[in-house]
């Protein structure tokens, strides 16, 4: 997989800076980061910010600020409200574009920024809800899905849909399968190999969501898709090639272990992720979204400056393949 360092200096040689917008302008992780940015030559920085007072004095003058208390936003609610005709007032669409997550997704809309990364105080649903109105799903894409780039020492993992999708059908846990490996190629991952997850594997257990995951696998394999995938597996046979060709002899992966986990529904993803981070030591870089037009990205929370500062470098470099 790309190192984050090389991630760097390919954003620092790339002439045509791309822009990212933070609506978290007034957190000071955020500010840091931007700072990063900028020094480093790396893209170029868009902060919100609701108030005069928020705005630090120690933000590198290269960084842009945007109070919207001071921007007439009348013109973008009109546009907002032609896009969304139908489903919002002109008064709603006016409330929405003073809130920053909007702001920024307008922008993205209007190509003033190539991508957009908020989570620290906005909710996912603050954060994808603005990006799905506005941004919109790709058409090769059949929903957006979310992915944790899962990190220890050398090693390095995809997991999805830790994030977004309750409970997706076969259709969309394919769709997800493809875009989740895409993404672990742009991530320079050579012939990513994908696992689909379930409580079951090789047919040890039945059940409607055996059936689910079972569905999915057989028509990746039928659409004869650039990358290797099996399943339906239990997380030990995926993660251990020894176990795996125990429980599920003449499977179709090559690696002791893949690159990709895809889990069944956000429980079961949700839960695995933290497991791992918590009890197993392992980095959580993200949560990235895909099957946007232009990329908006999710922090946890609770996440640290290094973990904004990762997130924020992925989200650029995601941006020049939008190119």
């Amino acid at each position: 997989m790309i190192k984050i360092e090389e991630i760097k200096q390919e954003l620092i040689s790339n002439k045509n800076k791309k822009k990212i917008v933070f609506p978290e302008g007034q957190e000071e992780i955020i500010q840091k980061v931007a700072n990063y940015l900028v020094e480093n030559k790396i893209a170029e920085p868009i902060l919100l910010f609701n108030d005069k007072k928020d705005i630090p004095k120690t933000l590198n003058s290269q960084v842009k600020i945007l109070n919207l208390e001071d921007i007439d936003t009348t013109t973008l609610a009109n546009q907002f409200f032609e896009l969304r005709k139908g489903k919002v007032t002109i008064e709603d669409a006016k409330k929405l574009m003073r809130q920053r997550n909007y702001f920024g997704a307008m922008m993205m809309q209007n190509n003033e920024s190539d991508s957009m990364l908020c989570g620290l105080t906005f909710t996912t649903a603050d954060t994808l809800r603005p990006a799905l109105q506005i941004i919109k799903t790709s058409p090769s894409a059949l929903l957006a899905t979310s992915v944790f780039i899962m990190k220890k020492d050398d090693q390095t993992f995809f997991f999805s849909d830790c994030a977004l999708n309750i409970k997706p059908t076969s259709e969309q846990l394919v769709s997800t399968g493809k875009m989740v490996a895409k993404f672990a190629k742009q991530m320079q991952v050579k012939n990513p190999e994908v696992a689909f997850l379930s409580y079951s594997t090789n047919g040890s257990g039945a059940g409607e969501d055996v059936d689910r995951v079972n569905k999915a696998v057989e028509i990746l394999k039928n659409e004869n898709v650039d990358f290797i995938i099996e399943g339906e597996m239990q997380f030990d046979a995926a993660f251990d090639k020894k176990v795996r060709d125990k429980k599920f002899p003449n499977n179709k992966l090559t690696k002791n272990t893949p690159d990709v986990f895809i889990f069944p529904e956000i429980q079961s993803g949700n839960i695995g992720y933290k497991i791992a981070q918590r009890m197993g030591g392992w980095e959580a870089v993200g949560p990235f979204i895909l099957g946007l037009n232009k990329p908006v990205n999710d922090l946890s929370r609770g996440a640290t400056y290094e973990d904004v500062l990762q997130t924020a470098i992925i989200t650029i470099y995601q941006s020049m393949e939008v190119e």
